[in-house]
């Protein structure tokens, strides 16, 4: 993603999009706001798109979506210390209550001149959410989930439609943030759910009535990404890797869950050693004739090599290192043992060049839901190792839901007979996929025919 400079646009239909932005490094965030910006321009090509995201600067970015390139906008809202800054919450929330008191025009008029940000949101014929696609929950822990509240509820008060892109919704364990997020739920105009279950989550939570035809499932948003080839010297390597004569599997190591095994933080209550699965994928690999392994991260650290990210849940913290350390790591460890029949990305690739490096692969093993994503969406079996419920009811929404191998409920053995059976059937599952996941960008790409602004 390159940012440019900022250019005026004149458009009719203004539409902002709330949540995270392309500033980080996990690829599958990334691709949910692209993807959510192209079936957007789907339905409104000439409509102005702002992100309402998560970052530090303004800033703008060039996309590529339909043969010609869309500009969209940048303007963080902060929570940061400094609550004078005219992006902070509480800046924005103060002034959605002197418009409540003082309802004129020109009192709105004159706001809107001295804050940016705050006409943004006023000219905004709608808002839409995803909440990053699962962190509508408290899984996260309540800072997370109070952010993305109060990102949504600041549209509330500025009385703006809200539509709720498809995401996957709760759990709300704890009593305040089912309410909370019941409010919001409440308001929106429309509730795109990823998952069937969702949609039976959302009306329990509202009940029937209140949720009426609102609630709607549509497939996960990254389905309709698009794959972009790296102009980049490491490709041509990894293209040679893929030969008519072997298998490439591409394995997604996730230095969430490998690092918080390693330091004994095991926030998401997995029965096995994440570390020791992997070891024992890669063993099973090894014993399949023909088969070479790509070690794929799909989260990058925008700093310096090696990095550990150190993120809260709850009261007690967690560990994250980059995927990109994590395969790095395995990579050095096993490299000597299968010459030549292990490969590792290593090039910093965005999230469009990412999904066609993992386009390549026979077959795919991930532990990021959007890797997967990446896989299933070109047709590329794939077999997700979950930590949460959101892989379930997205591998359901192309008929693959038996390929989840949940890392929370299964053993080791049980979860590489999963692999195992999968890997066998990787013909029968490409042909499946080839016949829903045509359903599934469609589906996406129509979600807001009927959507009137």
């Amino acid at each position: 993603m390159i940012p440019i400079a900022t250019k005026d646009k004149d458009s009719s239909i203004k539409i902002c999009l709330l949540g995270p932005s392309f500033d980080t490094g996990n690829l599958g965030v990334n691709a949910l706001v692209e993807a959510s910006i192209k079936a957007i321009v789907n339905r409104w090509p000439d409509a102005e798109v702002t992100l309402l995201g998560s970052g530090w600067v303004d800033s703008e970015y060039r996309l590529s979506l339909f043969g010609r390139e869309i500009q969209v906008k940048s303007m963080p809202i902060r929570f940061c210390r400094n609550v004078f800054l005219p992006n902070h919450f509480v800046v924005l929330f103060f002034h959605g209550m002197i418009l409540k008191i003082f309802r004129g025009h020109r009192m709105r008029e004159a706001l809107s001149r001295r804050n940016a940000y705050l006409r943004t949101i006023l000219e905004a014929n709608v808002v839409f959410d995803n909440t990053g696609g699962d962190s509508f929950s408290d899984i996260y822990g309540m800072r997370r989930f109070v952010t993305g509240f109060l990102r949504k509820w600041l549209i509330k008060i500025f009385r703006k439609k809200l539509v709720l892109l498809p995401q996957t919704y709760g759990p709300f364990d704890k009593r305040l943030t089912r309410i909370l997020a019941r409010h919001i739920i409440d308001y929106a105009t429309l509730i795109y759910s990823r998952d069937q279950s969702g949609v039976a989550y959302v009306k329990d939570l509202l009940g029937t009535e209140k949720a009426g035809k609102r609630v709607k499932f549509v497939p996960d948003v990254g389905f309709i990404l698009d794959p972009h080839r790296p102009n980049h010297e490491e490709m041509d390597s990894l293209q040679k890797v893929k030969s008519a004569n072997s298998t490439l599997v591409g394995l997604n190591v996730s230095g969430l869950l490998g690092y918080g095994s390693d330091a004994g933080d095991n926030v998401f209550n997995l029965k096995i050693n994440y570390p020791a699965l992997i070891d024992s994928i890669l063993e099973f690999l090894m014993k399949q004739e023909g088969t070479a392994v790509l070690l794929v991260p799909h989260v990058v650290s925008l700093r310096e090599p090696g990095a550990v990210l150190v993120k809260n849940i709850g009261a007690r913290g967690y560990r994250e290192q980059p995927d990109s350390v994590a395969c790095c790591r395995l990579y050095d460890k096993v490299a000597s043992k299968y010459p030549d029949r292990i490969f590792i990305v290593r090039g910093r690739y965005n999230h469009n060049e990412t999904k066609y490096i993992i386009g390549l692969c026979d077959f795919f093993i991930g532990s990021r839901m959007h890797a997967c994503i990446a896989a299933l969406s070109q047709d590329i079996p794939a077999v997700g190792i979950a930590y949460s419920g959101k892989f379930q009811g997205v591998f359901e929404s192309v008929g693959v839901g038996d390929c989840v191998a949940d890392a929370r409920h299964c053993r080791e053995d049980e979860l590489l007979e999963k692999i195992g059976s999968a890997y066998q059937r990787k013909d029968q599952i490409r042909e499946n996929l080839r016949q829903t996941v045509p359903h599934a960008k469609n589906a996406v790409l129509d979600m807001f025919k009927t959507l009137e602004l």
